[in-house]
């Protein structure tokens, strides 16, 4: 079809999708409209303002999260949304088509469900909706008053709003702030707010100011501060009661809740530090914790770390940062649970590590081990993960006083089954033994910083690899020579 000949008709086709669509779906369409346009959107994200708007019906058998997720997918299996995916088949990241950006505003605008402000001249407009995005910047020309009512219950800045003032809106319930420098003062009069997305925000050195009006929300239900604030937020964010998404930048150092919380609705913890009141006394009641993202210190507690995922029946994802002995956790006996499909650990000190073929969960998608010193080839291991589909070993080698120590790895044939994507970095390898059968499924195989390491010739003959990424001195220049 022509869109210069057939403009009117290709349009009316793809309304038609959006009328055939439910009407949760069709809300949860419209909220596309907020994000600007070629806008890689997160789907976590998306999903958990889904959530916050109440736009998601609750079912018996699923979490709000899980039917947001199949919403989601519906939008995919009709053709309205572009999406990557993670090595497990969820979605990552999503956008939509301009066309269809374009439907989605102009539907949402004639339903009053969101307005979008991309430019001075749409703030009257924007006064009387209930949901504003805004897309332009508060500097210089623009107006010195807010560009929505009091009533306003969703704002999203992808711009500098800096002139704004959020005080006054006392119902707000989402406010996702991406690119905006708001201060802490500018929006402290919302107590009803569910979800509370910073990134860019200025609140360094108020970190006390904000835990205190971080208390009075009593609906809060995710709180995303990937910010560059510092400072130790324990002492307020586990007051609130209602929590199900904790995400914490790099720079704060807030710990983990202790042990007389209750936080039965939490399903993600990340970037918490690791709370020494765990060590002698019983864990916080945090049952439904899908996702995990633990720091630990020097003094590496294994028997407590051991005990603290044995609890943690509904475990997908996990990330462990810092002098992890993850031989002395596992002990020779797997203490993850079968459900656990990510597993990241960012030792960096160098730290011995033994693998056997009980000590990894066995329906792992993705493995990522950083800062290592096998005793040996660990390849033997790692390839009887049926499941595993992503592999990445950083920073890692051998134990050099080790009887077993090598200096290379083999891949047999038949191993690796599922893994389609592979990167190496920082390895001192030099002997890659490849067989013929290894690995069938490989799609991606990125080498960074692997100067000593040479590059199986067999690699030439996997049916479903495209993308190679191999860095490589001048030596290694020659042997992708020969290789191609």
């Amino acid at each position: 079809m022509s869109w210069r000949v057939d403009g009117s008709k290709c349009i009316d086709t793809i309304t038609t999708s959006y009328e055939y669509l439910p009407l949760a779906e069709k809300l949860c369409f419209l909220y596309f409209a907020a994000f600007p346009e070629d806008h890689e959107i997160k789907a976590e994200v998306l999903l958990r303002i889904w959530v916050a708007e109440r736009l998601i019906p609750h079912e018996d058998t699923r979490t709000l999260e899980e039917t947001a997720e199949r919403f989601l997918e519906d939008l995919v299996q009709r053709s309205m949304v572009q999406v990557e995916r993670l090595p497990d088949g969820s979605i990552d990241i999503c956008r939509v088509h301009d066309t269809l950006r374009d439907l989605a505003i102009q539907k949402a605008k004639d339903m009053n469900f969101l307005m979008v402000c991309s430019s001075t001249d749409d703030w009257e407009s924007c006064s009387k909706a209930r949901r504003v995005a805004i897309h332009c910047s508060s500097h210089d020309n623009g107006p010195k008053r807010n560009c929505a009512s009091p009533n306003v219950r969703s704002l999203l800045f992808f711009a500098d709003s800096s002139k704004l003032d959020c005080s006054q809106y006392r119902v707000l319930r989402v406010l996702l702030n991406m690119r905006g420098k708001l201060t802490l003062q500018s929006f402290r009069g919302s107590s009803h707010l569910r979800y509370l997305g910073l990134d860019g925000s200025d609140i360094r050195g108020k970190e006390t100011e904000f835990g205190i009006w971080i208390t009075g929300m009593k609906y809060l239900e995710t709180l995303d501060l990937t910010t560059s604030m510092h400072g130790d937020l324990s002492k307020w964010i586990w007051k609130v009661k209602t929590l199900r998404h904790v995400m914490l930048g790099t720079g704060l150092e807030t710990q983990g809740p202790p042990t007389t919380v209750d936080l039965r609705n939490v399903q993600t913890l990340r970037c918490v530090s690791w709370n020494r009141s765990w060590e002698t006394s019983d864990f916080p009641n945090i049952p439904k914790a899908r996702e995990l993202v633990i720091r630990i210190d020097n003094l590496t507690p294994e028997r407590e770390v051991a005990n603290l995922l044995c609890r943690l029946k509904y475990l997908l994802v996990l990330e462990l940062i810092g002098p992890i002995n993850l031989s002395k956790i596992a002990n020779g006996v797997c203490v993850f649970n079968d459900y656990l499909k990510f597993l990241i650990i960012q030792s960096k000190h160098r730290l011995p590590l033994v693998l056997c073929d009980d000590m990894l969960p066995r329906h792992l998608m993705q493995l990522n081990l950083e800062g290592y010193k096998f005793e040996s080839d660990p390849m033997p291991v790692l390839e009887k993960l049926e499941s595993l589909k992503a592999l990445s070993l950083c920073g890692c080698g051998f134990l050099e006083n080790s009887e077993n120590a090598v200096r290379g790895i083999r891949c047999s044939s038949g191993g690796f089954k599922q893994l389609e994507v592979l990167e190496f970095e920082r390895l001192p390898w030099e002997v890659w033994e490849f067989e013929m059968g290894a690995m069938p499924m490989l799609r991606r195989l990125k080498v960074r910083r692997c100067y000593r390491l040479r590059m199986p010739p067999v690699l030439n003959y996997l049916p479903r690899l495209q993308d190679v990424d191999w860095e490589y001195n001048l030596m290694g220049s020659m042997l992708l020579q020969h290789w191609s």
